[in-house]
């Protein structure tokens, strides 16, 4: 098969299907690569390239650092273990914020209870209020003013906090 040599490096990049990029880089690092844009040079270098790459040296440069498959397996196996632990810890955490949350709600029977035991006392001060105040309200007639007391309490306190514990 005989190819023709080309005019310019950006059709050799073509014809071997690589970037202009890619060729300059190979032309400027690999001593043992075609210098001449000659596809059949091209093509007999592209295949040795990729027989060597395949057989492969086992090892990876990364930031001047060198690498064996062997190091890059152990790396992903303490990453998947660290990504592991990193979950479990999460669930954890969601489990304590749970538990914390569960701890402090009350029953509802409960809450009424203590409800009840707060509110009888206030209950029973209200309920003596109107007697108590009635003379300073109108001396004249603490009865008239004891009964208006009594009647604004029941209106405006009584109903409303009857009004809340039939919402429920």
């Amino acid at each position: 098969m005989n190819r023709p040599i080309v005019k310019t490096w950006k059709k050799v990049a073509e014809a071997i299907g690589v970037t202009p990029q890619t060729l300059s880089k190979w032309r400027r690092e690999s001593d043992d690569c075609p210098q001449t844009k000659d596809l059949e040079a091209w093509d007999l270098w592209s295949a040795s390239r990729a027989n060597s790459q395949e057989r492969g040296g086992g090892r990876i440069a990364i930031e001047g650092r060198e690498y064996t498959a062997a190091d890059i397996a152990d790396l992903k196996a303490k990453l998947i273990a660290a990504q592991e632990r990193r979950e479990n810890a999460m669930a954890q955490i969601r489990e304590i914020e749970l538990a914390q949350k569960r701890d402090n709600l009350i029953p509802e029977s409960e809450a009424t209870e203590t409800l009840i035991k707060l509110l009888t006392p206030l209950r029973r001060l209200l309920d003596a209020l109107p007697r108590q105040v009635a003379s300073q309200a109108n001396p004249a007639n603490p009865n008239i003013a004891e009964l208006a007391i009594r009647n604004g309490l029941d209106d405006r306190v009584f109903s409303e906090i009857e009004k809340l514990f039939l919402d429920r």
